[in-house]
């Protein structure tokens, strides 16, 4: 839905440049975002991703993303952006330790404890970052540094033998 027109200078001459309404949600859009000129409809970057009017690439151009191996999809409604080969619903949980966040989250648990053994108190060595709360069940706490726990590899297999 056309809001209004305004004209802007370019160089000695004045141009028109329309102001639209998202014909979606209604947000403020000009002329340079996508319309429908065969549905005589106005949609702003994200609708028109979402009703499938534009194509991922062009989404991610137009947002400003220009990561290499980026994507875009829609799930219920809402539109995720994710970089990586697998979106994040398909990846497992050895896709998850072997990520950057996971790493990170391991080296935060090392430094808080140490790097010692929370019990057997061995310094150094080789070192387990064991969860607490389980990784498997409680995936809000995977990356919380308080459900980890610094462990030797011996002592980390008798806690898992329990």
């Amino acid at each position: 839905m056309l809001v209004k027109t305004i004209r802007i200078a370019n160089g000695d001459v004045f141009s028109k440049y329309f102001i639209f309404k998202c014909d979606r949600c209604g947000e403020t859009i000009g002329e340079s975002d996508p319309h429908i000129p065969e549905e005589q409809k106005h949609y702003c970057w994200e609708c028109s991703f979402i009703l499938g009017k534009i194509t991922e690439v062009e989404f991610l151009k137009c947002s400003g993303v220009s990561v290499s191996n980026s994507h875009a999809s829609v799930i219920d409604g809402e539109i995720l952006i994710w970089i990586g080969s697998k979106p994040p619903w398909e990846q497992t949980n050895k896709d998850i330790r072997s990520s950057g966040k996971y790493k990170e989250w391991r080296t935060l648990v090392f430094e808080r404890d140490k790097y010692t053994c929370q019990h057997c108190g061995q310094v150094g060595g080789e070192l387990n970052a064991h969860h607490i709360k389980p990784f498997a069940k409680y995936e809000n706490l995977r990356f919380e540094v308080s459900n980890g726990l610094t462990l030797c590899v011996p002592c980390h297999k008798n806690v898992h033998r329990k």
